[in-house]
């Protein structure tokens, strides 16, 4: 299994991908999707596609301030969550920062999203929970 982060081209797919993923968790939040606001959010961050050797499976999004990455949305098809590319996912994400001179990378996740437990296993912390929503850091050592 390799996985592989490749610029991100279509941001239709990430659209349908996210919406669908993120939907119950809106709904239980009473958060409706704004189409257009993920269109400008397009523009303002870092995209990238997940392929699982020749298969596009998943996006990652990032912002960066300062010494900081911020994963700002991670999401994987359905039928290839719980197969470890989640896992192999959060190491290429930790060397994506390291490669932006990051010391930190930062993320957010809602409280009953069971990714939470993957990120606990690949050392993120709770900094923080506001209404729901669980914010997690991991410091970056690099090996230069």
């Amino acid at each position: 299994m390799e996985v592989q982060l490749k610029v991100g081209s279509d941001p239709l797919f990430a659209e349908s991908l996210t919406k669908a993923n993120m939907a119950s968790y809106y709904q239980t939040r009473g958060i409706t999707w704004d189409h257009n606001q993920f269109l400008n959010s397009w523009e303002d961050l870092d995209n990238y596609e997940v392929h699982l050797d020749q298969t596009r499976v998943g996006v990652l999004r990032f912002s960066y301030s300062g010494d900081t990455t911020f994963l700002r949305d991670f999401q994987l098809l359905p039928e290839f969550q719980g197969r470890g590319i989640g896992a192999e996912c959060l190491d290429q994400v930790v060397k994506h920062a390291l490669g932006c001179q990051s010391t930190k990378l930062v993320l957010r996740v809602f409280s009953e999203n069971p990714a939470i437990n993957l990120y606990g296993s690949k050392g993120f912390v709770k900094t923080s929970e506001v209404k729901g929503l669980v914010e997690m850091e991991i410091p970056l050592i690099s090996n230069r």
